[in-house]
């Protein structure tokens, strides 16, 4: 099924798994092209910059966003943690894929990868897929995976939710993160769409930002800021140089509960998921 979405054909491949299977990784040099330039993301509507001189009315959504970042400023104790992860797999990946998902109707981007990458390490850091009932002075871990994706909209901010990640393969996931973000940013998101992440992820990438220290969206208990890919030398293990295509990673976490060492696990989870982004085009294991 996904060979053929990817118009691949099975019989000019070797397959390397028992008694000849084809396995994940044995399709992935046949949908890898040569990266050539990394494209960034483009599309969201510029902000509001304001006119000098004039005073602006905090209302609507902007008055909304300013109420509830204010409030989880407040109430959680921030703490950041940045990594830096080669993702020159990963666009090689998409660059190879490009073509046979717009013959499918579908826009590939970055963000559905650090979607699919992000589920996938909050099934193996279960506590960071939580939020704190401060009443009843419980840790709430939750066994759905609902990943938030922070949309630009020419009113503020907004965070519709791509629901059951884990159960999702990359195309379906790319395709709800379009959709999201298409009617997010024409006013169109259901108040249902904006609600229930378990964990948010937001870009600066297509306008340009390495790293950031975003605020974690309450009731959450953390968030994952992604800067834009840029190509950089870098040592390999053999101590030579060579090209690689790198992207900064920044989490912020309610340290109530996780503690840093927590963070980290969590971190490298995602950067491991991202270097080796085969396993990202199929839904999970339970």
């Amino acid at each position: 099924h996904l060979a053929r979405k990817l118009g691949i054909d099975l019989r000019r491949i070797r397959g390397t798994g028992p008694a000849g299977r084809i396995l994940l990784d044995d399709l992935a040099p046949h949908i890898t092209g040569r990266s050539g330039e990394v494209p960034q993301r483009g599309t969201e509507p510029p902000p509001e910059y304001g006119r000098p001189g004039t005073r602006m009315k905090l209302q609507g959504l902007r008055r909304k966003i300013a109420e509830h970042l204010l409030d989880a400023k407040k109430r959680i104790p921030h703490y950041s943690y940045v990594d830096e992860c080669d993702v020159s797999d990963l666009v090689r990946l998409r660059h190879g894929m490009r073509e046979a998902c717009a013959r499918n109707g579908i826009k590939l981007t970055y963000l559905p990868f650090f979607v699919k990458a992000v589920a996938a390490a909050l099934k193996e850091v279960p506590l960071v897929n939580s939020s704190l009932d401060e009443e009843a002075g419980e840790i709430v871990l939750h066994d759905k995976y609902h990943v938030g994706i922070a949309v630009a909209t020419p009113g503020g901010l907004i965070v519709p939710v791509v629901r059951d990640v884990d159960q999702k393969d990359l195309f379906t996931v790319a395709a709800e993160v379009e959709r999201l973000g298409t009617e997010g940013r024409a006013g169109r998101a259901r108040r249902d769409e904006l609600r229930g992440s378990t964990f948010t992820v937001t870009s600066i990438g297509g306008v340009g930002g390495l790293i950031s220290t975003p605020i974690i969206n309450h009731p959450e208990v953390g968030i994952m800021g992604v800067g834009k890919v840029i190509r950089r030398p870098v040592y390999d293990d053999h101590g030579r140089l060579k090209p690689a295509d790198l992207v900064y990673l920044s989490f912020s976490f309610d340290h109530r509960v996780l503690d840093g060492a927590v963070g980290a696990a969590f971190g490298n989870a995602v950067k491991r998921q991202l270097e080796h982004p085969a396993a990202l085009l199929v839904p999970l294991r339970s």
